[in-house]
């Protein structure tokens, strides 16, 4: 495969990298290191299931074979101690959060080589060669293939192959008495005093690990580099993006200001100021002021729309803020809009102390939003209810009207910036599209969520739920 893929992993996944600092590889290596510590707690239950039933067919020797069950069981209680110690560390170190990339690689591979040494242990006790308990090292060497740099996962290899091979080559060295599973008189005389198959042994083994190693390892560069590729055409895409809105907001910005002059002289002209224009041509004039009116309030959420996308929720400034306190006070401004029209909004509920932790002028504007298009979308004399609701688990505000409601197969889209659906624009023309983009920017900026159901011609339910996160403690 390409020469320089193991290059690039090797800068990206080296744990001294200070690309592996970053906050998305730390919560990887944290699920990593949790995973092991779980899988072990089942590995020692079956350790001591079968030191039990090894136990148990010692006395009944019908099986062919005799193992001492104190091997699983002495690897069960080795698993047992360990991973009581690895499962404290991992708790206090989220606790603290004081987890690093440098200290979770050192935290794995010391649970990789507690792996190491009991899988050798088990493989001498249950008779090396005579069963295929070294095959379990090779999970082992995948793991740490994926998790570490080819660098790193290569010396965890070697590792794993001597700590597979040690039993072995000691019986052959008589450092370590013969065990056998089966007859180990045979065994002492064929095989471990026998230099050729000790040796083919070994080989084999280490020949197995080593192309294991280079084999994932292969994979695992060229999904990494796929994985970088992708990184990389993301971020160029949010810096286009990026560029977009700052072009369109310059833009706007320049456009704002001879808009502003314009719109001051069709009302001079339209208030009488200049004297009385002909029938004709004041009419004329009114339409060119309602155009004016919807241009401006257009420009003005293309600009609000574009600073709220340049803002990321840690950015966001919130203090503690009662959501109850604003919601009255702009169901209130919202009730001046829908009395020409004969609107009743009701708030559900007697007020509550709702404190979240928000920017107080970005829900206000979330709210006026909601309830403005759940206005300016009801029939003459409709309803709209408000409500909202607290847990111990989230704030919810819900805003459901009986007005022309939306279809379903654009219930997707319509918090794209400028989308209207067709019964929209029919029933009110003068919208500017932007209103629901700016209410999910908002959401997005509160780490919240909002969901919408509609049914053309019976109204619409706007639900936005903002996380505990966002609460203020009580």
């Amino acid at each position: 495969m390409a020469e320089n893929i193991p290059v690039l992993k090797e800068s990206w996944l080296d744990c001294s990298s200070d690309l592996c600092d970053d906050t998305n590889h730390v919560a990887q290596l944290a699920q990593h290191g949790a995973w092991f510590v779980r899988t072990r707690w089942k590995a020692a239950v079956i350790c001591l299931l079968g030191a039990w039933w090894f136990y148990r067919s010692s006395s009944h020797p019908t099986i062919g074979f005799y193992v001492d069950f104190r091997t699983p069981m002495a690897v069960a209680l080795s698993l047992l101690g360990t991973n009581t110690l690895y499962a404290f560390l991992l708790s206090r170190w989220k606790a603290r959060q004081h987890l690093s990339s440098r200290t979770l690689c050192r935290f794995l591979a010391l649970q990789v080589l507690t792996d190491y040494m009991n899988l050798s242990f088990l493989g001498y006790g249950l008779g090396g060669v005579e069963t295929p308990t070294m095959v379990l090292f090779l999970p082992h060497i995948i793991l740490t293939t994926l998790f570490f740099s080819r660098r790193r996962s290569f010396i965890m290899t070697v590792v794993g192959v001597f700590f597979a091979t040690l039993p072995t080559f000691l019986e052959y060295q008589g450092a370590l008495p013969t065990v056998s599973i089966f007859d180990s008189a045979h065994k002492i005389l064929v095989i471990s005093s026998n230099p050729t198959i000790t040796a083919g042994y070994i080989v084999g083994i280490t020949a197995g690990m080593i192309f294991c190693w280079y084999l994932v390892s292969d994979i695992a560069a060229v999904l990494w580099l796929r994985e970088r590729q992708l990184h990389e055409a993301v971020e160029q895409l949010k810096l286009l993006d990026r560029e977009k809105t700052q072009v369109t907001l310059r833009a706007t910005h320049e456009l704002k200001a001879p808009f502003a002059a314009i719109k001051s002289h069709v009302y001079t002209l339209r208030d009488g100021y200049c004297g009385p224009l002909p029938e004709k041509a004041q009419q004329v004039v009114e339409r060119i002021g309602d155009r004016c009116d919807l241009l401006m309030a257009k420009i003005t959420d293309i600009i609000h729309l574009g600073n709220l996308r340049s803002l990321i929720p840690s950015h966001c400034q919130r203090c503690p803020t009662d959501f109850n306190e604003i919601l009255q006070s702009e169901v209130e401004e919202a009730r001046l809009i829908a009395k020409p029209r004969s609107i009743d909004i009701r708030l559900q509920g007697q007020p509550f102390p709702c404190l979240v932790i928000a920017s107080r002028e970005h829900l206000a504007t979330m709210i006026a939003n909601l309830l403005q298009n759940a206005v300016n979308y009801s029939h003459e004399g409709g309803i709209v209810d408000v409500a909202l609701m607290r847990s111990e688990e989230h704030i919810t505000l819900r805003i459901e009207d009986r007005g022309i409601g939306i279809p379903a197969e654009h219930l997707d889209r319509i918090f794209e910036e400028h989308f209207r659906c067709n019964n929209a624009v029919r029933f009110n023309p003068n919208s500017s599209g932007m209103g629901l983009s700016l209410v999910r920017e908002i959401v997005r900026l509160h780490d919240g969520t909002i969901s919408v159901l509609s049914e053309p011609g019976r109204g619409s339910i706007f639900t936005v739920t903002f996380a505990p996160s966002t609460r203020a403690s009580a």
